[in-house]
């Protein structure tokens, strides 16, 4: 399948672009736009023969872990761009953002206004996306394992080619690069570009001990000399030191002894649950409080989290469902569970008898009073004495899509709701509109000195401290919608202006968008009004039976609806709590702006925009909130 290699067009210079966190020197790109024809654009050309067959489509795999360093296969993918037009821009790691958040997704930079990166950008996704002699469509995405493209306001996928270029409407338009996101296969080379050989089935996650969450699913699968497959390949990629070629041979076998005997465990050279609960860094012990005999991913035992680790993670919300590095320090912290960095039912229950334990109201979820009580501070309203407001020092700076830093980070505290990892990405940029909107600025998105001015009258505490990254997949890192019986609780205590303490507290992590400080200050009654004013209250700025009602059901989990379908012409009660999941007014009646909400709602998780509601869409919507 060699293809000609046409002459490649002269270059010019032009001056440093960054994207991320990488940048490139120098940028080539190619000259004469208007005279470069689709012929003369060269293509990729393979170093080895192809198969005629093609490695098989996985389905959407959406990133959700936060992991720490670009995966090979984009990196091969940008050499060969590299190779074939000359140096450009390009970046693939960026932190807890989706597919780029696990080294799997690149950013490659040309400029869609001008015509000769433009023909460039065309031509390139176009031979990616285009049927191969037999008529099979983005033959060529598939070989090299490329989940899918966005370009100058189009997106392709490759679990559904026969749909070709479709219309994309995200917060970016992709004008200044082509952004192309690879399965885990591609992500490690393992498709038939770079091997010659066909992938006949597919990586749900990554192989290394830098992701173990992906080892969760062969923890039942018993591995000896013999085995084949994917199960094998996730235990050479992550016991190490192994070609990862999913055949489980002598290599195989004796470098499992050899883990085994590292860990204390039979050297047996058979990989059963205790080798798969060492890789994952979890306790092998059936009884309650192991020990951990993990490997390095999950360092040190239950109860031996060091004081800089949880100060390092004090502002971050974690609940069921929250994956990463914080909750292993939150699990070596409180003890007596298996430090796998999973925050199951297991490590929930584990948190709600710490809490009983000290006092505290037993939600479940691991908020500033819980990281103050590991640490052994109490957490009375850490309020900052100082003269100067926290985010004074940012008052110069402007922050738009793509900034990264403290003062990022420091933005994410102060708006709320988002993952606090200073990679100021679509979600950021999205709440940062709707903040903007909620205060009556210009809703651009950009954060500059009357927006910070803004920030600080609002009395958004917070500012930009050690600013830990949120590890939760997918859920909002510095504040959360907490739950329980201890919130409901505050029902009949109505709070105002001026009014601080546990019930505050409460309030704020339920309504969410807020500093959980335990002080009613200007910024907590602007969420109040906008909370009564979306919900046809009255808009007092005080918080009454009447609001608690609304805010408890918007924060309440919404699986007791994961079985009720609702689609345009519903009412109830019902669809109030929908409507308040969406965040959009809740009148009972699923009329236009609900089914249009639901369909964006769809948009954003990947699925079909039906505007019907039924458990994949409850679940969907859940993860939103």
């Amino acid at each position: 399948m060699s293809l000609p290699r046409p002459a490649r067009p002269a270059l010019r210079r032009v001056p440093t672009r960054t994207i991320g966190a990488v940048s490139a020197s120098v940028i080539a790109l190619p000259l004469g736009a208007a005279a470069a024809q689709a012929a003369s654009v060269p293509v990729p050309q393979p170093s080895r023969s192809l198969p005629s067959a093609l490695d098989v489509a996985p389905p959407y795999q959406g990133g959700f872990r936060c992991l720490s360093e670009n995966q090979p296969g984009p990196v091969a993918f940008a050499k060969l761009l590299e190779q074939t037009y000359g140096k450009h821009a390009y970046g693939i790691l960026r932190g807890c953002d989706q597919e780029h958040g696990e080294g799997r997704a690149l950013d490659w930079m040309l400029d869609a206004r001008k015509a000769d990166e433009l023909e460039v950008g065309n031509t390139l996704t176009r031979w990616l996306s285009a049927k191969d002699s037999q008529g099979r469509p983005g033959a060529m995405a598939r070989r090299f394992g490329i989940n899918y493209m966005i370009w100058n306001r189009k997106i392709w996928k490759a679990w559904a080619p026969d749909k070709g270029w479709a219309a994309y409407s995200g917060s970016s338009p992709h004008t200044d690069h082509i952004h192309i996101s690879f399965t885990w296969d591609g992500a490690y080379a393992l498709n038939s570009w770079w091997t010659g050989r066909a992938r006949t089935d597919y990586l749900t996650g990554p192989m290394k001990t830098g992701g173990t969450e992906s080892l969760d699913r062969y923890v039942s699968t018993t591995l000896r000399r013999g085995s084949t497959g994917a199960a094998v390949r996730a235990l050479q990629g992550a016991i190490g030191g192994l070609s990862v070629d999913g055949s489980f041979g002598p290599a195989t076998e004796a470098r499992v002894k050899t883990y085994q005997g590292s860990k204390g465990l039979p050297r047996t050279g058979v990989a059963d649950r205790a080798v798969w609960d060492a890789l994952r860094g979890a306790s092998s012990g059936s009884s309650g409080s192991g020990s951990g005999s993990g490997s390095g991913s999950a360092s040190g035992s239950s109860g031996s989290a060091s004081a800089a680790d949880i100060d390092r993670y004090a502002s971050t919300t974690l609940r069921r469902g929250a994956r990463g590095e914080a909750v292993r320090v939150l699990q070596r912290a409180v003890g007596g569970i298996a430090v796998d960095g999973s925050f199951g039912p297991a490590t929930e229950a584990r948190v709600k008898s710490y809490q009983g334990s000290k006092g505290l109201p037993r939600t479940g979820v691991v908020d500033r009073a819980v990281w103050d009580a590991l640490a052994g501070r109490s957490s009375g309203g850490s309020g900052a004495s100082s003269s100067a407001h926290p985010l004074a020092k940012y008052s110069g700076v402007t922050l738009r899509l793509w900034s990264r830093g403290e003062a990022v980070k420091a933005l994410q505290k102060a708006v709320g709701g988002l993952a606090v990892d200073g990679s100021f990405g679509p979600r950021t940029q999205s709440r940062v509109v709707a903040w903007q909107k909620s205060v009556g600025l210009a809703a651009d998105g950009v954060v500059d000195a009357k927006d910070w001015k803004a920030l600080m009258a609002g009395g958004s505490g917070g500012g930009a401290s050690s600013g830990a990254s949120s590890a939760s997949s997918g859920s909002a890192g510095s504040v959360g919608s907490g739950t329980g019986s201890s919130t409901s609780s505050y029902a009949s205590t109505t709070l105002r202006r001026g009014s601080a303490g546990a019930a505050v507290r409460a309030f704020q992590q339920a309504a969410g968008g807020l500093t959980v400080d335990g002080r009613f200050g200007p910024r907590t009654e602007t969420r109040v009004e906008s909370i009564q004013r979306a919900n046809g209250l009255r808009v007092t700025g005080v918080v009454d039976a009447r609001t608690w009602t609304v805010v408890l059901a918007r924060s309440a989990p919404l699986s007791a609806h994961y079985d009720t379908v609702l689609k345009r012409g519903a009412r109830g009660e019902t669809v109030r709590v929908l409507q308040r999941a969406l965040g959009i007014t809740a009148d009972g009646s699923f009329g236009p702006q609900t089914q249009a909400a639901v369909k964006a709602a769809q948009k954003r998780a990947r699925i079909a925009q039906t505007g019907v509601v039924a458990r994949v869409t409850w679940k969907a919507i859940e993860r939103q909130m």
